[in-house]
């Protein structure tokens, strides 16, 4: 649900900033335009003063009247962008101004200050030259609006980036999601390929029950069948993990002490195969009954041997100590720990040792930590890390804790 919430909700995210970029865009756009369009009127207004003021075909009083208007047009202009000027003699002596910041100082008698308005000058006469009539000088500067249109590359840029962003994310989850579905369907089509054979194994397990056991050569050796069958049942037990992984499990109040008790006892049963040489400890250290956590017993056990075969694999052939231990709540979490005293994981794998292909053994595959992550954080919402550690490496691992009174999930 979580998974499938946020693809939808990228592609609800990319679609609102598309479209409200393209909407700001337009709305931006027709400003613009009428902006555009009123400069142009004022503008030809006054080239046509002009040009027929040239021409000599008016009188004074009509020049003058065009003049009026034209001026009339320019300054409604300058009164509708608040374009900032300042009138000075052409000794620098400030007589007027209009559309002055908000901000602007002013004087111990409530008028504008008289030095802050020489400096004010300055900073116009530095953007362009005033316009100088006969005896007065114009300073005057940029419309208001100019510095929010600086604003605007910087919006623009800003904008695509988030867009962007939000596709590579959407692509991501996508790739991601179709990455998952893939696994499912290899994991339900090995569970399906791995019941034919079972079912026939279990079948001469059955014929070879039904005959007469032959005497162990020793007192207290194993029985070959009761071994076989035992092995029959975890293959089953492997064919059910695959229909599991591939969806959403429903979890169970569960034990995670006595599900780590028995992988000890698988494993110690068959250390001497597994390390070749040395002696391997695998130590359980839990209280009696640790909390119990929400989980599904199956997939758990599953994540939980993976850890276990890889310290096995870490420590052969030297030997070594494997410790899985309940660190205690956190929140609404049980904390547990699997920790070998083996080489450890080089500091180049470290960030990436759950992805799959990533692997420390020559020969493997690079899939069982990625498993494991996808058992505990996808499939039971909990969490695993790599903790670091001077020797050996060190799995914590957060899973969801019961609370009495609440039902599975």
């Amino acid at each position: 649900m979580i998974r499938l919430w946020n693809r939808r909700g990228g592609a609800l995210l990319l679609a609102v900033l598309s479209t409200g970029v393209l909407v700001w865009s337009a709305i931006f756009s027709r400003q613009q335009a009428e902006e555009r369009r009123l400069d142009a009127a004022v503008l030809g207004q006054l080239m046509a003063v002009s040009t027929a003021a040239a021409a000599g075909n008016l009188t004074v009083e009509e020049q003058n009247e065009l003049w009026n208007q034209a001026s009339q047009q320019v300054g409604a202009q300058v009164r509708r962008l608040r374009i900032p000027i300042v009138i000075t003699d052409t000794l620098g002596n400030p007589s007027s101004s209009a559309h002055l910041p908000d901000d602007f100082p002013l004087g111990p008698t409530g008028d504008l200050d008289d030095q802050a308005l020489r400096e004010f000058v300055a900073e116009l006469d530095a953007l362009r030259p005033p316009f100088e009539a006969p005896g007065l000088q114009v300073h005057f500067g940029d419309p208001e609006f100019t510095s929010r249109l600086r604003l605007i590359p910087w919006l623009q840029a800003a904008s695509l980036i988030a867009i962007l962003g939000s596709g590579g994310w959407l692509l991501f989850l996508s790739f991601r999601s179709e990455r998952e579905r893939i696994w499912s369907a290899m994991a339900r089509e090995s569970a399906h390929q791995m019941g034919t054979p079972l079912s026939s194994l279990v079948g001469w397990l059955e014929v070879l029950e039904a005959r007469p056991r032959p005497r162990g050569s020793e007192v207290g050796e194993p029985d070959l069948i009761d071994e076989m069958a035992a092995d029959v049942t975890r293959l089953q037990k492997v064919s059910r993990r695959f229909e599991l992984i591939g969806h959403k499990p429903k979890l169970e109040p569960m034990s995670v002490r006595a599900t780590v008790v028995h992988l000890r006892q698988y494993f110690e049963a068959r250390l001497p195969t597994l390390s070749r040489t040395g002696k391997i400890e695998i130590a359980v250290e839990m209280e009696p009954e640790p909390p119990e956590v929400l989980g599904n017993a199956t997939l758990l056990e599953w994540a939980f041997e993976n850890l276990i075969k890889n310290a096995i694999d870490a420590l052969a052939p030297e030997g070594g100590r494997i410790v899985i231990s309940h660190l205690g709540p956190n929140g609404k979490r049980s904390v547990f720990r699997v920790l070998d005293t083996g080489p450890g994981i080089p500091p180049a794998l470290r960030d990436k040792i759950f992805n799959i292909g990533v692997t420390t053994k020559k020969r493997g595959w690079g899939v069982g930590l990625s498993l494991v992550r996808r058992i505990i954080e996808d499939m039971h919402d909990g969490s695993i890390r790599l903790e670091d550690t001077g020797r050996g490496a060190s799995f914590r691992i957060e899973l969801p804790r019961h609370r009495r009174g609440k039902r599975g999930t």
